[in-house]
């Protein structure tokens, strides 16, 4: 007869498998938000050439906020996904499931400061673009 594995290993492999599938998908997050970031300020930069007709250069402007806005809907969800996984890994480290302690380390962090995720200023930086999109457009810039 086989010898069955200690629970506490299974758990312990389980742990850093999604530890590490969770590091991978916050990359892969990143990734993509910042692609479709990059796009919206490109498009917006083409919006300031003189050969363009004022409905173009509107245009362009309102099309490159919607990929702003798009991206930061992308991430939010995509953020809805990585909270799921940090939430089952506390789970495991709570119920002592397993012997590591790297996301409760993490969320112990007293130097973070909740009002400076990167999700809150995304969400800032996104209502300044609209803000100054807005400005543009009556100022005729």
């Amino acid at each position: 007869m086989s010898e069955a594995l200690p629970k506490e290993e299974l758990l312990d492999d389980q742990y850093l498998a999604i530890w590490q599938g969770e590091q991978n998908y916050l990359r892969t997050r990143w990734s993509v938000s910042t692609f479709f970031m990059s796009i919206s300020f490109a498009i917006l930069g083409l919006s300031f050439q003189n050969a363009l007709l004022p409905s173009q250069v509107l245009a362009m402007r309102i099309a490159g906020l919607l990929i702003y806005w798009f991206s930061y809907l992308l991430h939010m969800q995509l953020y809805k996904h990585t909270v799921s996984l940090r939430k089952y890994l506390l789970e495991l480290e709570k119920n002592q499931k397993t012997q590591f302690v790297l996301q409760g380390r993490v969320g112990r962090n007293p130097s973070r400061n909740p009002y400076y995720t990167a999700n809150n200023l995304l969400l800032w930086f996104g209502l300044l673009y609209t803000i100054g999109i807005i400005a543009l457009f009556l100022f005729k810039i």
